[in-house]
């Protein structure tokens, strides 16, 4: 999904560190130097039968039971047939006799119409298998086979990893090669060559608010359709090699931002950007012109207050909105726009806020109805919701042309947080992202992370816009009364895991220029 940056960097790196060469071919039947077999290819030795889903509700007697149960299944329904490991879809998952920490695991398979599998590792799903001829079902939106297989199907919706990131399935029948690397909690996922998740957190199913366990068996899923797996090797990566994975993929991540980064006001020594690869000159509108931003006595640069220096302070509600043209900052353009905004804000909204909308940051074009992208506090509710809405072109997002707040809120194209964590006492950071607007022929979709972690995503809509790219604008404190720091806009939709290394930047986003 994400195609606007090259990712193979990350993959080259690697290599050079581990002095790996390509992926085998389907016809190979012996380990690759540094490998080993922990399939024979002549009968089951070294795994046995498990539904972890099935054992994970029971406890004692009833548990061990079930486990001694699906063992004794287990030959039932997976077999051995010219070296190849054959399961009809049916009976407990083949999982290893064997745990596994960091590896680097090679295996193939080939499956058949409307197949819904996957690759447990560490005991965990999953690195998925689809049918890619199934069309999507808008009553599944989770569900979308068509994408492609090898993304982590079992994380949160909307995260990045959970889709591949491109469509690299074989025709059915013919065989697929996966290569799969976990280090720590990251996976990163080949499939024919092709880099389809590239270093995304694979969650805990079974406890998300805790990492991924240390080690784990591998278990090849039963879902209802015929697979057949061979040529599974494992290699083990050493702690000194997995350090060196995890330093080079957190250096590629710095990387990426640096590269992808457009504009960057600190406010620490005025309103106008410190870095920006189009025009850094903050404005405000009068009538139809743009005149240099001088803010007035309600708003106030405040040094050393910020989250990184120096604040932006809207003391009160005023009508001064700052605003940066768009100019090579958030390339609008009307094939396919890709955006990331980050922004620190520090406010207690119900005590702060005067009644109505308050809007800290807009992306507004030349007509509110044909697009419009907003972060909002509701008017309202108590306490106010938080928002960030895509508005595409009116009669999309409002057929019935009736009033915002009229619209049921699951119709609404937006993402709403019922408790955000906003204080005066600390600094929230706030990123929203857009990807792929314009272009249907590709999944759009926005999203929301505060601190670090995704809040939710505005997908399964048209986003399409119809603005005059060259009256595009950032706007700044539409109705806003708090703190704003270290605002910087991004030319690609950021990954949870450059959001995760952006909201951890000890001295914000001067790190990365």
């Amino acid at each position: 999904m994400r195609r606007r940056i090259p990712r193979t960097l990350s993959f080259i790196a690697t290599m050079a560190v581990i002095g790996m060469g390509a992926i085998g071919h389907a016809e190979e039947t012996s380990p690759p130097n540094g490998f080993r077999a922990i399939f024979n290819g002549t009968d089951l030795t070294g795994w046995h039968g498990l539904n972890p889903h099935i054992g994970a509700t029971l406890k004692g007697e009833k548990k061990e039971a079930k486990l001694a149960e699906q063992r004794a299944e287990f030959p039932k329904y997976w077999t051995v047939e010219n070296g190849e490991l054959v399961n009809d879809g049916n009976g407990p998952y083949a999982t290893t006799d064997e745990e596994f920490g960091d590896i680097e695991l090679r295996i193939e398979y080939k499956t058949v119409p409307k197949a819904d599998s996957g690759i447990y590792l560490r005991g965990a799903p999953q690195v998925q298998i689809w049918d890619v001829n199934q069309v999507f079902n808008p009553k599944a939106p989770t569900r979308k086979p068509h994408l492609g297989s090898g993304g982590l199907f079992n994380n949160t919706p909307g995260t990045t990893g959970r889709h591949p990131l491109v469509l690299a399935d074989r025709p059915l029948g013919e065989w697929n090669q996966f290569r799969i690397r976990q280090v720590s909690d990251l996976t990163w996922v080949w499939l024919n060559d092709k880099l389809v998740v590239d270093g995304a957190v694979m969650e805990n199913y079974y406890d998300r608010s805790r990492p991924l366990s240390a080690k784990g068996p591998i278990l090849l899923q039963t879902h209802g359709g015929e697979i057949r797996w061979r040529n599974i090797f494992v290699r083990d990566i050493t702690a000194p090699e997995a350090k060196q994975i995890l330093s080079a993929a957190e250096a590629e991540t710095k990387a990426r931002l640096t590269r992808a980064l457009t504009l960057h006001a600190s406010f620490d020594k005025g309103l106008e950007a410190d870095f920006a690869r189009g025009d850094k000159t903050c404005y405000v509108v009068q009538g139809k012109d743009l005149v240099t931003a001088a803010p007035p006595d309600e708003v106030r640069l405040a040094p050393d207050a910020g989250r990184f220096g120096g604040a932006l302070h809207f003391t009160k509600k005023t009508n001064f909105r700052p605003v940066f043209k768009d100019a090579g900052a958030l390339g609008y353009n009307d094939k396919n726009w890709n955006t990331s905004v980050s922004v620190w804000l520090r406010l207690t909204p119900d005590e702060d806020l005067d009644p109505g909308y308050c809007d800290p940051v807009q992306i507004v074009g030349d007509d509110a109805k044909k697009g419009f992208v907003f972060l909002e506090w509701s008017k309202d509710e108590t306490p106010r919701f938080f928002r960030y809405a895509i508005r595409p072109l009116f009669h999309i997002w409002n057929p019935d042309n009736v009033q915002w707040a009229d619209i049921p809120f699951d119709k609404r194209p937006m993402v709403q947080v019922a408790r955000a964590p906003f204080s005066r006492e600390t600094w929230t950071h706030v990123v929203f992202s857009l990807e792929n607007v314009n272009d249907k022929s590709k999944p759009q979709m926005g999203r929301l992370h505060l601190n670090g972690k995704l809040q939710g995503t505005i997908e399964n809509w048209d986003l399409t816009f119809d603005w005059d790219p060259a009256r595009v604008l950032l706007v700044l404190g539409a109705a806003y009364v708090g703190q704003m720091d270290d605002l910087a806009v991004f030319n690609t939709p950021l990954t949870d895991s450059e959001v995760k290394h952006l909201y951890e930047l000890r001295q914000g986003v001067r790190e990365l220029r």
